[in-house]
């Protein structure tokens, strides 16, 4: 499984190195102009940058599946000794790690603006002690729009192992797999809202100033469960029901 997570990264490094050298170029070129030699289209070409990343990435990570499932590759991957849940468990686990990743350059990338903007503006330097309390909220934030991101992702692969299996006799097989997607979003959605009625998931509240999230703990075993569900019957219909 951890040759297919390499495959899996090695197969885009490109486009990750290419992301990753814009981001930084734009970046500094804003930190280390003076705010009044700044071009404004400077902001709206990185916002833009920024924006097309993120949506690409979640476009690659959704068509990694479709790919296998459709794409000539596949046959090569389902031929190999892996079973469906290790080949489903190597996806998810690039996707992670993924994520994680593009945290630490953004990270890495403010504690770098944050060195040039003190070197220039000593006055500005400030003592970094945040917190432990908000430390928890960041983290628990993060953690929550990893978890949702991946029930999304878990959703679009079950879509597309679908289409391949119980509904790949059928004609109009894709369409029915992505009304399947739908049916299973509305299906979650009614489940998060009626739990959230009783156990109250999520709320804003404030660490002085500052809005953070409240998160219940009945959220994350909830979604953990949904996650595990999700991954049980996508690995399933891989390792079983697959119509290549």
């Amino acid at each position: 499984m951890l040759k297919l997570v390499k495959y899996e990264w090695m197969s885009r490094w490109k486009f990750f190195l290419g992301g990753i050298i814009l981001l930084t170029f734009f970046n500094l070129y804003i930190i280390t102009k003076s705010p009044d030699n700044i071009d404004p289209k400077v902001f709206a070409i990185t916002s833009i940058i920024i924006f097309v990343a993120g949506i690409v990435l979640m476009v690659d990570h959704i068509g990694r599946m479709y790919h296998s499932l459709f794409k000539e590759t596949g046959y090569l991957l389902f031929t190999t000794p892996l079973s469906g849940y290790k080949i489903l468990g190597g996806k998810i686990i690039t996707v992670i790690l993924e994520c994680f990743g593009i945290l630490l350059f953004g990270g890495l990338l403010m504690f770098i603006d944050y060195l040039i903007v003190i070197s220039k503006y000593p006055e500005l330097q400030m003592k970094l002690n945040i917190p432990n309390e908000l430390i928890a909220y960041i983290m628990k934030f993060f953690v929550m729009f990893l978890l949702g991101y991946i029930i999304f992702i878990l959703m679009a692969y079950l879509s597309a192992v679908l289409a391949r299996s119980v509904f790949s006799v059928f004609k109009y097989g894709k369409l029915l797999s992505f009304i399947c997607f739908l049916v299973i979003a509305e299906i979650l959605g009614k489940i998060v809202e009626l739990v959230d009625n009783t156990k109250h998931l999520v709320h804003i509240g404030f660490y002085g100033e500052i809005p953070t999230f409240n998160i219940s703990n009945y959220y994350f075993i909830m979604i953990i469960c949904i996650i595990g569900i999700l991954f049980m019957i996508t690995g399933y219909l891989l390792d079983r029901k697959i119509n290549l």
